[in-house]
């Protein structure tokens, strides 16, 4: 590890200040100071026994979640904050993880998120 790479427990908490600049997780291990987007996956999949690319979705899916619940932001505003590019990209990543649209997600309840989150089989808490 390069002596300017964050180490590897500081990277959840990096991914949620940038979600906006993170899509992918070649991305995020260059935001973490790794050269070697392999190498991230590696120490990042010890450290958390997750790969990055579940807990980078997982995290995604509960921040929008938060977003639409809190209701201040359009569908719009909330796919560009979450590097996606429009409400239909928006729609098409969340029905795909999770099995439903952003407004059944956003009247969801807290338990019911939980649930749909223990099904794509997130480990993180």
């Amino acid at each position: 590890m390069s002596a300017e790479s964050l180490h590897i427990s500081e990277s959840v908490e990096r991914l949620n200040a940038n979600l906006r600049q993170v899509a992918q997780v070649v991305e995020w291990a260059d935001l973490m100071g790794y050269q070697n987007p392999k190498k991230f996956s590696r120490r990042f999949l010890r450290h958390y026994a997750v790969r990055p690319c579940r807990m980078l979705v997982s995290v995604r899916l509960q921040s929008i979640y938060k977003l639409l619940k809190a209701g201040q932001y359009s569908n719009f505003e909330i796919a560009r904050r979450h590097s996606l590019p429009d409400e239909k990209a928006l729609n098409k990543f969340v029905n795909y993880h999770l099995g439903c649209c952003p407004s059944k997600l956003e009247a969801m309840n807290e338990d019911r998120f939980e649930e749909k989150m223990e099904k794509f089989g997130s480990k993180i808490r």
